[in-house]
Parts: structure tokens; sequence; C-alpha cells
């Protein structure tokens, strides 16, 4: 017995492909999800969201799921489809909203949207449903930072570091808005740890000249 996607031998009695982990046993709409995530991760975006949406297409499978429409709406988003990754992760956060993953997938793209109230709603959600989802303290400090919320921003970002110390990139946020406050001495000793962790950061140099 060969698998029907790499070829390669396989055992009657396998389930999955050692080869390629491809899904060898189980039900139709498994096996449509294994080859819609193959896909995706083989770098075949345009592929793995047609796959993706028959499935969801396909009402009788009982698709009208969390996962598919978390893959559909990153992939949009990694496509530059910021308007369907929204529809999707919007959906998806509906069906789930106990979901940080979602929360912070969603308001990710609001960010991206400049559409800054919404994306710190989500972003907020994502944090208080998992407080060590470090990441989505990045983006919820950008978003109240270009919301003219430099106070909470600050907070957010500290907090981030705080886990993250080389996080340089949020050091780097820290210290343009200390700038911006006119608390200098504060804002040139964010951009100094930004260079020592990476001296060739060439805006950190510049604000630091």
């Amino acid at each position: 017995m060969k698998c029907t996607h790499c070829d390669s031998p396989v055992s009657d009695t396998a389930r999955f492909c050692e080869n390629c982990g491809s899904v060898l046993r189980g039900d139709d709409v498994t096996r449509r999800l294994t080859d819609a995530y193959r896909l995706e991760i083989n770098g075949k975006a345009d592929e793995a969201v047609g796959c993706y949406e028959r499935l969801l297409q396909n009402s009788g499978a009982g698709i009208e799921s969390t996962v598919v429409r978390k893959h559909l709406g990153n992939l949009h988003f990694r496509l530059g489809h910021l308007r369907r990754a929204r529809e999707h992760l919007k959906r998806a956060a509906e069906l789930d909203p106990g979901n940080s993953s979602l929360w912070h997938d969603l308001g990710v793209v609001l960010y991206h949207m400049a559409e800054l109230d919404d994306a710190i709603d989500s972003l907020q959600r994502a944090v208080a449903l998992d407080p060590g989802l470090h990441l989505a303290r990045f983006w919820l400090g950008n978003a109240l930072y270009h919301r003219g919320d430099h106070d909470p921003a600050i907070e957010a970002f500290r907090q981030l570091i705080e886990y993250y110390p080389n996080f340089t990139i949020a050091r780097f946020h820290l210290g343009v808005i200390y700038a911006r406050q006119g608390k200098m001495k504060a804002a040139e000793e964010e951009f100094r740890r930004v260079l020592r962790e990476n001296p060739e950061d060439v805006a950190a140099r510049f604000y630091v000249s």
C-alpha cells in the first residue's frame, strides 16, 4: 500500500503516513482538513484557502468550525485580504468566545486595519482570558499608542518586557513613547538597551545621537 499524497510505502493498518504525516484513514472531513493544512505549511496559501473554503461550504459535514475559520483568517491576513481575515476571525471568536488566541488574531488584523478601538477591545479580551499570552500585550501596546493612550501603552510594553527583557522591538517602542512624552532620559535608557542587544539598530542609534 502507498500513501496517496507522497507515494511512500505504508502499512495496510497505518492511520498516518510516516513520511509526510497525511491522514490515511478516517472520515472525509479529516482528510480534507489534512490536505488543506499541508498546502498551508508548504506555502501554497491560495490553494489552502480554496480547500478551507470548500470545507465551510459543506454544511452537511458540520463544518462551522473555529479551526477552519482561524486558518482562513490567518491565511487571508498573510495574503493581505484584511476584510476577509476579519470576517473569519470575528466569526470564529463568536463561536468560541473563550479562545484567547482567536481574540489575539482578530486584534492583530483590526490593528492593521486601523480599527483601533475594536483592536484594543479584542486584545484586552485575549489578555484577560490568558494572561500568559504575552505577544498580545505587544499589539495592545501598539494599538494604545496609536490611539494616543500613552500611559496604558507604556504599561502594556512594561508588562511584556517583564517576561521578555530582551524583546528589543518592545523596548524600542517604549523608548519612542517616552521621547514623545519628553522623558528623554528614560527614552535614551531604552534605546541604549536596544543597542546593547543589537548594535546595528540604526533607528535606535538615531534616537540616541
